[in-house]
């Protein structure tokens, strides 16, 4: 790499570092282009020279952030660790992490939550850039599913693709609760439990005869439960 490129990498962080620091104190909104810029000491066409908009850093800062434990987690795998063990310590180090930067974290996660249900992100089946994976919280856990079905950790009645939607929004729902609530709990050990449940199935041996599921063929008896 040339000496114009190690500079441009090296503003580039700058103003990823200084946003993170401005988000952390002051919140998403109230942090301008301007004040990124000014804080990162560079011009603001340096700015947009990097970055389109500010939504595009953030969706930078979040994956440079996630980055070290995205490739930690697929080390682990590689080293031969159980898949759901890898899986566990993924979900809880970033839980961790937005009990340590609530307000950072909160940027995030609004911006996760945007990207998913209005840009119809699906993330597990974009492809490897140069050989390498890429470093996705949600391409990872995939990963981790498909391996540990092959391992017989994970029921494979399922489609890796649906279980990895299950994990996702089971953490993304514990994280979204925590960040609107006191914040007086602790989200680790709210994962772990709803990780585990989830895990494990949350329905008792012949529930489904006990209580029917909805289904098409039983619509009309659920009405009449509504309206009797």
């Amino acid at each position: 790499m040339g000496r114009r490129e190690d500079k441009r990498d090296l503003t580039r962080q700058q103003m990823l570092t200084a946003a993170a620091e401005l988000f952390a104190a002051k919140g998403y909104e109230s942090t301008s282009v301007e004040d990124i810029a000014e804080r990162a000491n560079v011009a603001k066409g340096t700015f947009y020279y990097h970055f389109e908009t500010k939504e595009t850093l953030v969706v930078e800062l979040r994956r440079s952030m996630l980055a070290g434990t995205v490739e930690q987690t697929h080390a682990l795998l590689a080293q031969g660790h159980p898949p759901i063990t890898v899986l566990e310590k993924l979900l809880f180090d970033r839980a961790a992490f937005t009990q340590s930067q609530p307000e950072l974290a909160k940027v995030f996660f609004l911006q996760r939550v945007q990207v998913m249900l209005f840009k119809d992100e699906d993330l597990v089946l974009q492809p490897m850039v140069e050989g390498k994976p890429k470093l996705l919280f949600r391409r990872a856990i995939y990963e981790l599913v498909c391996e540990g079905q092959k391992r017989g950790q994970i029921r494979s009645d399922q489609s890796p693709a649906e279980i990895t939607g299950m994990i996702t929004a089971c953490f993304l729902h514990a994280q979204g609760a925590w960040l609107a609530s006191d914040r007086s709990s602790s989200l680790v050990e709210k994962v772990h439990r709803w990780l585990h449940n989830l895990l494990d199935g949350i329905g008792t041996k012949g529930y489904r005869e006990q209580a029917p599921c909805f289904t098409p063929t039983n619509q009309t008896s659920l009405q009449i439960m509504q309206t009797g």
